[in-house]
């Protein structure tokens, strides 16, 4: 599949109009890895899960998958006071994010599979089972390592 122009603008539209909500904003004043938020994570997220999807010429839903990546790290708590240890949290925030989505917007399969499995391999995690799914873990990683060895 070939991007166009209208693809990029559609992904713009999407992301900026999922950016600007305000349960989204709230994202800016929880820490993530090493001095980012999980507001900038996530944008990057998107944005780097989309340029893998036109890389690899993936035909993807592209609302499906700036929502998936906006919302994968919806868990709302600052992971430095956090009572339990980084491995739990690990396991447990894909489901503790899919909770708050939930109660905020109304998610499709795909975005709730996108949430749910963006932590796979780790054990326990769902298999991602869509496009989509598959290119938020692997742009997850990616952004975290890029964050983590800035």
């Amino acid at each position: 599949m070939r991007y166009t122009k209208e693809d990029d603008a559609r992904f713009q539209k999407c992301l900026c109009e999922l950016a600007a909500h305000p349960d989204v904003q709230i994202l800016k004043h929880i820490p993530q890895h090493r001095g980012s938020t999980t507001f900038a994570h996530s944008v990057s997220v998107a944005n780097c899960a989309y340029h893998l999807a036109k890389k690899s010429h993936l035909k993807v839903e592209i609302q499906s998958l700036v929502c998936g990546a906006m919302l994968h790290d919806f868990y709302l708590y600052d992971t430095e006071t956090m009572p339990y240890s980084d491995y739990r949290h690990s396991l447990i925030h894909p489901k503790l994010a899919l909770q708050n989505a939930e109660k905020r917007f109304k998610l499709n399969a795909r975005e709730r599979n996108i949430i749910l499995s963006h932590m796979w391999p780790i054990p326990c995690s769902p298999l991602p089972r869509c496009k989509e799914a598959w290119l938020v873990s692997i742009a997850d990683k990616m952004c975290a390592w890029k964050e983590m060895h800035k």
